[in-house]
């Protein structure tokens, strides 16, 4: 019987495994983007251990050069004692100070040198450093011993390095040891871990010390003439916590480089001396709880030590390098697999998908009009070229102009007429470059609100462009900085101005002090300093309050700036101590001297005026020391030390005068 036209047609039988070939092309397809994913999440956990391993070599390498700068200095410091047969007080001084170590090398608790003196020879020893102007020295611990080693000089000799004057180094085992060692070789010797004579109850931390030997005669070559002919050692002592801190940085805060260009948040370091024992913990920025996801071990041997760097990756390295690319090809490739299932599967679902497809696409562009209306901000497209007429815009507008999405819609208005006048021109430069480069914008400017508010905006985004690569328009975001770079203002102001009495501090006085005294090498013209300390200034915070002193130290301050001239500097250093600096006092020395004192003497009478505070009256009378100086020898600190010393030779000789520096 034959079958109607309209009867459908029958399948041929190759066609029944269509549904099972899906499935399997499905699995293979699955199969191949597991594979992938697994690549990929490998390449990426060998690239986050390559980094790991690049930052763990840096901070190897900041520690061994550091250590290496101080062996430096103690070279320096032998090459002194070498040069010259015998080093005074005052020249170990001169010379420590020149190095300038808290800039250089941060970290470093002293340079000194301590003196071998046989048992023998103790008393006279002790008795010729009491002439010196040391009444109370002595060499501690006390107790009889065949050899003693005295720390004799160490810079800076104040705060907590006036503890080691005097201390027998050789009498504690650890020390002892490092101590031979450098001896007995000729080198820089590191000492195990101890606790400094420094150390007080507070911040205690661990220490050790590095030697270099001093020889009374430079012909040593063997281990006896070394013994024979030891005079002393130079030597440094560092609070372990301190120097690394100085070497590694903040690992749990600030997030900058440090001098070795190791990125201070991406590891977590230990370090031990000679093994990896909790007793032996030199250092550690370990962030408590948290379990590094890679870790090492590092040696570092330096002057006859070796130190145990124990470095692992912290919380915020292990988030940084948490990719999602494997995650997004898992998932592309699961996309496209289902997408390829779903044609083979059958035109019926496919279409089916398509339709489920574009509900999807219209529910996301739903939800992104949504998004783009709350995102904080103003979300704007706009015109190619000025005046930047407005495509469209969020209502983010309206909190920065008064203005909402509807008033710039159109041809009536553009994004240039919010732009303050002064910062158009810039942000025209900016986005046509960003046209003719096809490259995203940057740019921050004002913007001026229908109430007449400025608001300072950032705003950043790109250029759309065609096939032919002509600019459609352009996308960007704005955001609103008045707050930030009213703070930014803020913290210029707090780095440069004595927050009480608005005057400019130390470190401002030092920059402008430079300045003056390059222009005064320029110019042979002399300029003073006049050092300020008020008399008695402690009676007053003592019986009226610290209130009634912070108001006397403004009181001065407006006065001291009344009493000199124009395009003088008046500065605050700190408590009831002012510098006044004054240039073009003439191209003769004697002139410069008069013209100072004139302007000293109107300021010793102007403070000693008295002042009325909480109802009380107050006298505060100053001791002024006078320096003179012309070009720029001596620099700038020393310049300030000289006009302080007369500034208390003034104390000394009563009170409320002016003293000067013996020279200039």
């Amino acid at each position: 019987m034959a079958q109607p036209d309209d009867a459908p047609a029958i399948r041929p039988q190759g066609l029944l495994d269509q549904s099972a070939a899906a499935w399997i092309v499905l699995g293979v397809l699955l199969l191949f983007t597991f594979s992938m994913w697994r690549f990929f999440d490998a390449q990426l956990e060998d690239r986050s251990h390559d980094r790991f391993q690049h930052q763990v070599d840096n901070a190897r390498s900041a520690l061994k050069n550091r250590m290496q700068a101080y062996e430096q200095v103690l070279n320096g410091t032998a090459g002194l004692f070498a040069a010259s047969t015998e080093v005074s007080r005052a020249e170990f001084r001169r010379y420590v100070e020149s190095l300038e170590l808290d800039e250089a090398l941060p970290g470093i608790q002293g340079t000194g040198f301590t003196l071998m003196v046989p048992g023998t020879q103790r008393p006279a020893h002790v008795a010729a450093v009491r002439a010196e102007g040391f009444p109370d020295y002595r060499i501690h611990p006390e107790g009889e011993r065949d050899t003693y080693s005295t720390i004799l000089y160490l810079e800076p000799f104040e705060g907590r390095n006036l503890r080691a004057f005097g201390y027998d180094m050789y009498s504690e085992p650890i020390r002892r040891e490092a101590m031979n060692r450098a001896r007995d070789t000729g080198r820089a010797a590191v000492s195990g871990k101890v606790v400094l004579v420094q150390e007080t109850e507070d911040d205690l931390q661990a220490g050790f010390l590095i030697y270099l030997p001093v020889y009374r005669d430079n012909d040593v070559d063997d281990v006896l003439s070394r013994r024979a002919l030891l005079h002393g050692f130079v030597y440094s002592p560092f609070r372990a916590h301190d120097l690394m801190q100085g070497v590694f940085g903040n690992s749990s805060g600030d997030t900058s480089r440090n001098t070795s260009g190791t990125t201070t948040h991406d590891v977590e370091i230990e370090v031990y001396d000679l093994e990896a024992d909790p007793r032996n913990l030199l250092y550690s920025s370990r962030t408590p709880d948290h379990t590094p996801r890679f870790t090492t071990d590092r040696m570092v041997e330096f002057g006859g030590r070796v130190w145990v760097l124990r470095i692992g990756s912290s919380a915020q390295f292990e988030q940084d390098v948490r990719h999602s690319e494997p995650y997004l090809v898992l998932l592309a490739g699961i996309v496209v697999d289902i997408l390829i299932f779903a044609v083979i599967y059958g035109s019926i679902r496919h279409r089916r998908k398509m339709r489920r497809s574009a509900a999807r696409l219209a529910e996301s562009r739903d939800e992104f009009r949504t998004l783009v209306e709350n995102v904080p901000g103003v979300v704007f497209r706009c015109a190619p070229q000025p005046p930047w007429r407005i495509l469209h815009i969020n209502k983010g507008i309206l909190d920065l102009t008064g203005e909402p999405p509807e008033h710039f819609m159109g041809q009536a208005h553009s994004l240039a007429e919010v732009i303050h006048p002064d910062d158009r021109p810039r942000f025209e430069e900016t986005m046509m470059s960003s046209i003719l480069g096809r490259t995203p914008y940057e740019a921050e400017f004002r913007v001026r609100s229908r109430f007449g508010r400025i608001h300072w905006v950032s705003a950043r985004g790109q250029g759309v462009f065609d096939r032919n690569g002509s600019a459609r328009w352009m996308d960007g975001v704005m955001l609103d900085i008045t707050e930030r770079r009213a703070a930014e203002a803020a913290i210029r102001q707090l780095a440069f101005i004595d927050p009480l009495t608005q005057l400019p501090n130390r470190r401002f006085l030092l920059d402008r002090l430079r300045q003056a005294l390059a222009n005064s090498d320029r110019t042979r013209l002399f300029g003073a300093l006049l050092f300020i300390d008020l008399d008695h200034f402690k009676d007053v915070n003592d019986t009226l309050g610290h209130e009634a002193g912070d108001s006397v130290l403004t009181e001065i301050s407006q006065r001291l700036k009344h009493g000199v001239r124009e395009g003088d500097t008046v500065a605050r250093l700190g408590g009831d101590e002012f510098i006044v600096m004054l240039e073009n006092l003439g191209d003769k020395a004697e002139d410069a001297v008069e013209k100072a004192e004139a302007i000293a003497g109107k300021i010793l009478a102007e403070l000693g005026e008295p002042l009325t505070v909480g109802g009380h009256a107050v006298t505060a009378t100053p001791s002024i020391g006078i320096s003179i100086f012309c070009g720029q020898d001596p620099g700038a600190d020393e310049l300030i030390q000289r006009a302080d010393r007369a500034m208390y030779r003034a104390k000394a000789a009563g009170r409320n005068r002016i003293e000067h520096h013996l020279a200039f």
